[in-house]
């Protein structure tokens, strides 16, 4: 479902949808994957495992971004992401039509979409909230339902049998 918040423990995928982008864990040299994801009525198609993050919400009102248990962030320089880097801390600036600006906290860049150079990246724009590479939603991935319990038989345990109507017999243990 497409989210208008997100909380601890959801497992999200985090795209761009003016270019129907997702954000990867997989690298292509220094740079994070873009996927083709597409947003069909309430659903997003198009994802795989490596684009499925949980939401870690940090106590100070930031939130981490976990993928095969280790976090996105950015190191001391660069503007590349790297899963296990120390600065891991993202903000949510929330913009029109459920869409967010995420900024790292440790070094004041937004995670985009560059275009350009077809890959995700960080930069520190002025202009994050009007340029749509910066404009980012969160698709929240519906959890499974729980499976029931068996129900228990309508039977105590003890000696059953069963019979086949059809062929007006009954199943037996015995060889014959």
């Amino acid at each position: 479902e497409p989210a208008g918040s997100i909380k601890d423990g959801d497992k999200v995928v985090i795209y761009a949808p003016a270019y129907g982008k997702a954000l990867s864990a997989q690298k292509t040299g220094n740079y994070n994957v873009g996927v083709d994801v597409a947003l069909n009525g309430e659903v997003l198609s198009g994802y795989g495992e490596t684009e499925i993050w949980t939401v870690i919400a940090n106590d100070d009102g930031t939130f981490s971004f976990a993928n095969g248990g280790q976090n996105i962030g950015m190191a001391d320089s660069y503007s590349s992401m790297n899963l296990g880097a120390a600065h891991d801390d993202w903000e949510l600036v929330p913009l029109e039509n459920g869409l967010y600006n995420v900024k790292n906290t440790g070094r004041g860049n937004f995670i985009e979409w560059y275009a350009k150079f077809s890959n995700w990246s960080t930069y520190t724009a002025n202009n994050a909230a009007t340029d749509d590479q910066f404009q980012l939603a969160f698709y929240v991935i519906p959890e499974e339902p729980t499976p029931e319990e068996p129900e228990t038989p309508a039977i105590p345990d003890g000696n059953y049998v069963i019979w086949a109507p059809g062929h007006n017999m009954a199943l037996s243990s015995n060889y014959s």
